[in-house]
C-alpha cells in the first residue's frame, strides 16, 4: 500500500518497485492468453504503461493485484480483437493449428490444451490455478459473478482433463 501510495505521488522508484513486483505475473497471464510471448510481451509493456497513466484513478476498493490484472486482462482482449481483424478470423486463437505431439514436457502438454479452451474458460482458470487469485478477486477482475467463475473454472479443469487425461476412467461421474 505503501509503494502504491508513493507512485500515485509521482516517485518513479515506487513505480518500479511495482513493475519488477508484478511484470513476470502480468506476462503469464498475457502470454495464457493470446499464446504469443512477443504480444504477451507488447500487452505486458501496454498494461504497465496504461497503470502509470491511470494510477491516479486506483480508489483501493480492491487489491492493487486485482486493479491490474483487469488492466492486463483488458490489455489482452484489446490485442486480440485487433488480431481478429487483422486476420478476418472470428477465433484465431483457439484455432491455430498445432505441432503434432512430440516428446515435449507437461508443461508444453499444458499451454496446448489451455490454447483449446475458450477464451472465456481460459482466463478464470488461468487468474485462479497459475496466478494463485483468490475467486472473489477473478469475480472482480472479470466483472463476472463469483458463482460463474466458480462455474467456468470447473468446466475448464473438466475440459483439461478430457484433453490431458484422453483415456482417463468415467468412474468417477458413476453413482
Amino acid at each position: 500500500a505503501q509503494v502504491v501510495a508513493a507512485a500515485r505521488r509521482g516517485d518513479l522508484g515506487a513505480f518500479e518497485t511495482i513493475v519488477r513486483t508484478y511484470q513476470r505475473d502480468v506476462w503469464r497471464l498475457a502470454f495464457h492468453l493470446v499464446h504469443n510471448e512477443s504480444l504477451a510481451d507488447d500487452i505486458t509493456q501496454d498494461a504497465f504503461i496504461r497503470v502509470f497513466r491511470f494510477l491516479s484513478r486506483y480508489r483501493g476498493d480492491s487489491r492493487f493485484s486485482t486493479w491490474l490484472f483487469s488492466i492486463a486482462r483488458n490489455c489482452a482482449r484489446d490485442e486480440l480483437r485487433r488480431s481478429f481483424r487483422r486476420n478476418r478470423t472470428a477465433d484465431r486463437v483457439t484455432s491455430e493449428i498445432r505441432d503434432p505431439p512430440t516428446d515435449e514436457t507437461v508443461r508444453v502438454e499444458v499451454r496446448d490444451a489451455l490454447a483449446g479452451l475458450p477464451l472465456e474458460l481460459r482466463e478464470p482458470v488461468v487468474l485462479i490455478d497459475m496466478l494463485g487469485m483468490s475467486y472473489a478477486e477473478v469475480s472482480t477482475t472479470l466483472r463476472l459473478p463469483e458463482g460463474t467463475v466458480k462455474s467456468r473454472v470447473h468446466r475448464a479443469r473438466a475440459a483439461l482433463a478430457d484433453l490431458l487425461l484422453p483415456d482417463r476412467e468415467e468412474s468417477s461421474d458413476e453413482v
